[in-house]
């Protein structure tokens, strides 16, 4: 249903667009400039936090912000056809709006219409713990994300992934998987309790060091 939901909604958002794009000279020329330069930004502000690994605490403002990257993306691609000739330019714009049709650029839009069961734990001064669940439910395929991520005291609204570990239910009781700093601060252990489904041996753990922090 999430996919139904998005891709109708997806669609007409696009369509407001394509009429944004037909009334664009009767649009009051400082609107105009303000709606291009957020255009500009917030997919540059996203990419910004994409490479340096920065997020805020919520998946939902993750993934809404992730929305109004989409959408200023297709607007910009939309105003592009403006240009001339506007026939190559048509084909151009279709070509590179395409791609948002595949797999990992378009489920995580739907993922603001199921946000994942999550479960975040503060086991160090400034490093958190957050639990994240994944696949449709059976043990075979789904399972858990593990990540640890920088979160300073000084700037609540928002936190650094430093590293994380997948675990599936047919590896280990992956729902029951946290992570425990040691007592140095310097490394962090990640356990996976075993399963009572796949017996003792099924346990699994790693020690992790935490690497200098880099902004």
């Amino acid at each position: 249903m999430g996919v139904q939901i998005t891709f109708g909604l997806l669609a007409g958002l696009t369509g407001v667009l394509v009429l944004v794009r037909i009334f664009w000279l009767r649009i009051p020329g400082r609107l105009r400039r303000l709606m291009v330069a957020c255009a500009v930004i917030i997919p540059f502000v996203f990419v910004i936090g994409l490479v340096t690994r920065w997020r805020t605490p919520s998946l939902h403002m993750d993934y809404g912000f992730y929305w109004l990257c989409i959408v200023s993306y297709i607007f910009l691609m939309i105003l592009f056809t403006r240009l001339r000739p506007r026939w190559l330019t048509t084909i151009i714009a279709v070509v590179l709006i395409l791609p948002l049709l595949s797999t990992s650029l378009f489920l995580p839009l739907v993922y603001i219409f199921g946000i994942p069961s999550v479960e975040t734990s503060r086991i160090g001064k400034d490093i958190v713990s957050e639990r994240s669940s994944w696949g449709p439910g059976a043990p075979d395929v789904s399972g858990t994300d593990l990540v640890i991520y920088y979160e300073p005291r000084w700037l609540p609204f928002m936190r650094r992934s430093l590293f994380g570990i997948r675990y599936y239910g047919s590896q280990c009781d992956a729902w029951a998987a946290h992570a425990v700093i040691e007592p140095d601060q310097r490394n962090v252990l990640m356990i996976c309790p075993a399963s009572p489904r796949l017996g003792p041996d099924s346990a699994r753990s790693a020690v992790v060091p935490l690497y200098p922090l880099l902004f």
